[in-house]
């Protein structure tokens, strides 16, 4: 899937699709949901359907990709980071610029390969202040730490991108804004089925509940307000769409070509 915003283009590229388990889904007390509170839910063989997403923004002035998907470091069924790549019509020699929304190992894992760098020529790879010390500590990083930098609220990426707080499922994790018109959201949402309708409800891996659910809650109200597309990490295909109110939540409908 990809969207031309002005001078940008955006696109989706998927990781694969893994599955987990239902539990991971929490009620605002912290339990997982009752099975009549799962009834909407997306399953595969009893548990959570999970899509993986990268997103690739081309500019005049770059090549920045979004997260680096999960390599050979977690399930078996991911790492189609370079497949997707290939079938977009990208070259990995093309990215010019690397920016994570945050460092758990579906995100970063793809940026060192078998033979060191995955992205030779992406000259920086940006990381949330707060997740530096994450980032440095995987073992897996070493080829690729001299090219670290820090990443802020308001910094601006390549032309028309700027980084975009969304703390709570990661200390320091962020969205990226796309021409005022796309918010690249990283893991804000993991199961769209349950989480849109009712966005109180978090993930078992959001490290601070109470503030995922507070950012997610601000973050799809404003882009509603905005009338912003949105894109995610684990979105359902294409990975990229709407956010329309609905009953006391809200709903996600994806762009078709």
């Amino acid at each position: 899937m990809e969207v031309e915003l002005g001078d940008l283009r955006v696109i989706a590229l998927s990781d694969g699709e893994t599955a987990m388990p239902v539990t991971h889904l929490r009620g605002p007390g912290g339990d997982p949901l009752s099975d009549p509170e799962l009834a909407g839910a997306d399953l595969a063989g009893g548990k959570l359907r999970l899509p993986v997403r990268c997103f690739l923004v081309r500019g005049r002035d770059g090549c920045l990709l979004i997260d680096s998907g999960a390599a050979e470091a977690w399930h078996p069924v991911l790492g189609r980071l370079p497949e997707a790549m290939v079938e977009a019509g990208v070259g990995a020699n093309e990215v010019t610029l690397v920016a994570l929304t945050h460092t758990h190992v579906d995100h970063l894992s793809g940026l060192v390969g078998a033979e060191g760098a995955a992205f030779p020529h992406a000259g920086r790879i940006l990381v949330a202040t707060e997740e530096l010390m994450a980032f440095r500590a995987e073992p897996r990083m070493i080829p690729v730490l001299p090219r670290l930098q820090p990443l802020e609220q308001g910094d601006g990426l390549i032309a028309g991108v700027t980084a975009v707080n969304a703390p709570g499922h990661s200390p320091g994790h962020m969205g990226f804004l796309v021409e005022g018109r796309l918010l690249i959201w990283g893991d804000l949402v993991h199961h769209a089925a349950v989480q849109f309708a009712r966005p109180e409800v978090t993930w078992a891996f959001d490290e601070d509940q109470d503030q995922a659910r507070a950012t997610r809650l601000a973050l799809m109200e404003q882009a509603v307000e905005a009338g912003w597309l949105v894109a995610g990490a684990h979105l359902p295909d294409p990975g990229i769409g709407w956010i329309r109110r609905a009953e006391a939540g809200y709903a996600f409908h994806p762009v078709t070509n």
